[in-house]
């Protein structure tokens, strides 16, 4: 399965990916190209390491439909299938979407809680701190053209009650949050792909009722109309399961030591014995 990943900055989950490919963990699955908006993008530097493509579309004053044409020839040309979003900072129209397979992307928090218009990077975690929730998340969901409202595929609750206590500032606790998320999305995103490489994933599209508000003699009246909904089914077994987990044993491994040499001693607060699995 050939996936084009499309990036705007920092792209730390296509290096997951990436890494999850290089490790022998991610199986089947193949990434020819990278697509990023940003032409000073740190992203471009991990394709480069990897010895692979990378494509810089100019977004900044260019109109969507043009960008996306540009795009969606570059992803065409390299058989690109399935299209995983990885810190890509635009809305897609649906007409670029219909053209892939799918369209997969990863939001920092349990969707939709913490999503839609303006929830982005430490918003995201802003957002949970303040409302003091003990359990967070990376959620996977397949694209469409709103903002982060399609189709939820998979997400991995991560228990964060513990880093309230902390005798830290507001603002340190809410990056703890962060690292701690980002941590799992990386896990997260190339579980998700590896089941859509086995066929694993069914998307179901049924028809369900809707309110319609309209006016209607000077008074606001509600109707129920039919609307067309997509749902996913992920059909993972146990053991399915148990075999993907003893092959991401060799990432969360590489992983844990990426983040020890970045944080030393704060680890233990972004990432306790307990949760490192």
């Amino acid at each position: 399965m050939k996936v084009g990943v499309l990036a705007s900055w920092r792209g730390s989950n296509f290096k997951a990916i990436m890494d999850h490919i290089r490790l022998g963990v991610l199986r089947g699955v193949e990434v020819p190209v990278l697509i990023y908006s940003d032409e000073n993008a740190p992203v471009r530097e991990i394709a480069e390491k990897y010895g692979m493509e990378a494509r810089y579309v100019r977004h900044r004053g260019v109109p969507r439909a043009v960008r996306e044409e540009e795009m969606a020839e570059v992803l065409k040309s390299h058989g690109v299938e399935v299209v995983a979003l990885a810190g890509y900072d635009y809305i897609l129209s649906g007409g670029f979407i219909s053209r892939f397979r799918l369209v997969l992307n990863i939001h920092p928090s349990l969707l939709p809680f913490a999503g839609g218009k303006g929830m982005y990077g430490l918003r995201v975690h802003q957002e949970v701190f303040r409302a003091g929730v003990k359990v967070t998340g990376p959620t996977v969901h397949v694209v469409d053209d709103s903002v982060d409202g399609g189709p939820i595929v998979d997400q991995w609750p991560v228990y964060i009650g513990d880093v309230y206590a902390l005798p830290l500032p507001p603002e340190e606790k809410v990056q703890i949050i962060a690292d701690r998320v980002l941590i799992f999305e990386h896990r997260l995103y190339s579980r998700v792909l590896q089941a859509v490489a086995d066929g694993r994933l069914e998307l179901v599209e049924e028809v369900v009722k809707v309110p319609r508000v309209y006016e209607e003699g000077g008074r606001l009246r509600v109707e129920e109309v039919e609307a067309r909904a997509v749902r996913t089914v992920l059909k993972v077994d146990e053991a399915w399961e148990r075999q993907w987990a003893e092959r991401q044993r060799a990432y969360v491994e590489y992983q844990l030591k990426e983040w020890e040499s970045r944080l030393g001693g704060r680890l233990a607060l972004v990432l306790p014995p307990w949760l490192r699995g």
